[in-house]
């Protein structure tokens, strides 16, 4: 898995394309939902969560062109 490589996560989650960060969130949000999850998991989950909030109000330079159809919890 991405998180047990030496992968900075700030500079992962700038990267991705907002496609990208909805399938990590929703991997990490199932992975989170074991009774094992793994270690730093939870980090990653805020820190995706985080940078789709700021592409919907515009606050990433990731943002442009992203609209209500990107947000968090739509398909």
């Amino acid at each position: 898995m991405l998180m047990n490589g030496d992968a900075d996560p700030l500079l992962v989650m700038s990267a991705a394309s907002t496609s990208e960060l909805q399938a990590l969130t929703d991997a990490l949000f199932k992975d989170l939902d074991t009774s094992h999850p793994v270690f730093g998991a939870q980090v990653w989950y805020d820190l995706a969560l985080e940078e789709l909030e700021n592409r919907v109000n515009g606050a990433s330079p990731q943002a442009d062109g992203v609209t209500g159809a990107d947000s968090v919890g739509e398909a």
